[in-house]
């Protein structure tokens, strides 16, 4: 019988506005997003792109 994985919850991290303001600002510069409705918006137009080129190729 397969043991299941322990699951480990961490606490969520707390940062000074600071802090957060310059990650946000490197992340940004390296050319990425956390604005939650952009991620969504890329996250279905990856799908859609997928299931474009999943049709493509198999012809369903």
């Amino acid at each position: 019988m397969k043991q299941a994985k322990k699951r480990t919850t961490y606490p969520n991290a707390s940062m000074s506005p600071e802090t957060d303001a310059i990650i946000d600002a490197e992340i940004e510069q390296q050319g990425y997003s956390n604005n939650p409705q952009a991620m969504k918006e890329f996250g279905d137009y990856l799908t859609r792109a997928l299931n474009f080129e999943r049709k493509r190729r198999h012809g369903k």
